[in-house]
């Protein structure tokens, strides 16, 4: 599928933020921001779910978690879809 441009506008220390994030996943801002939108596409279904940090924590006490997941990466995710970018 080919790629489209889009414009944002936001704030600088929004834009710092972002930035800083994507380096820290070593990723695009451009991917940052597709993992977001399909993060909250897939939430959207749910209002009355248990959030997504919340079942992974269940998760990890039940053993279900797989070997690779990472905590910051949830915790990451988190904290973006509560405070937002």
């Amino acid at each position: 599928m080919a790629a489209t441009r889009l414009a944002l506008s936001m704030d600088e220390d929004v834009v710092a933020r972002a930035r800083r994030l994507a380096k820290s996943r070593n990723t695009s801002i451009s991917r940052l921001f597709v993992s977001f939108v399909c993060l909250m596409e897939q939430n959207r279904g749910g209002e009355s779910e248990l959030p997504p940090l919340t079942k992974r924590a269940l998760g990890l006490a039940k053993g279900t978690v797989s070997d690779d997941w990472d905590y910051k990466d949830v915790l990451s995710e988190a904290l973006l879809e509560k405070y937002g970018a």
